[in-house]
C-alpha cells in the first residue's frame, strides 16, 4: 500500500505558498485601484483647468469686443460653460504704457473659493489713439 501512495504523490501548492501568492495579488490589486484612482483625479483636474481657461478667454475676447476703454479697477461677473457657472474676477491694471491696460482674468468653481482654478493676463490697447 506504501508503494501505490508513492507513484500517485500529488504535487500541490502548500497552504503557506497560497497565503504568500494571496498576499502578493491583494498588494498588486490595491496598487492598480490607486493608481486608477489617481489618473481619475487627474483627468478631472485637467479637465476644469482647461474648461476654466475657455472661460477666462472668452471673458478677455469680450473686454477686447466693448467700445469702451476699461477702465482700472476689480469687476466680478460669472459665465456658463459645460453645464456649469464657472466666477470670474477681472482686475485692470495700468501699466508703464499710457495706453495700453493689463487686464488679469481669474476663474474659480465656487464664488468664495480662495484659489482660483486658472488665471490669464493679457493686454489691451486704446483704440482711440489719435495717429499724425
Amino acid at each position: 500500500m506504501n508503494r501505490i501512495n508513492s507513484h500517485y504523490r500529488i504535487k500541490a501548492f502548500t497552504l503557506l505558498e497560497v497565503l504568500i501568492a494571496m498576499a502578493i495579488f491583494g498588494y498588486a490589486a490595491v496598487s492598480l485601484i490607486s493608481q486608477m484612482g489617481q489618473y481619475q483625479s487627474t483627468q478631472l483636474t485637467a479637465s476644469q483647468r482647461t474648461i476654466a481657461h475657455w472661460v477666462a478667454m472668452n471673458r478677455m475676447s469680450e473686454v477686447r469686443l466693448e467700445n469702451n476703454w476699461p477702465n482700472v479697477g476689480v469687476t466680478r461677473g460669472s459665465a456658463e460653460m459645460a453645464n456649469r457657472t464657472w466666477y470670474w474676477l477681472q482686475t485692470v491694471s495700468k501699466t508703464t504704457e499710457k495706453e495700453l491696460r493689463q487686464i488679469e482674468i481669474e476663474i474659480r468653481m465656487e464664488q468664495d473659493d480662495e484659489l482660483a482654478t486658472t488665471r490669464f493676463v493679457g493686454f489691451i490697447a486704446n483704440r482711440e489713439i489719435k495717429r499724425s
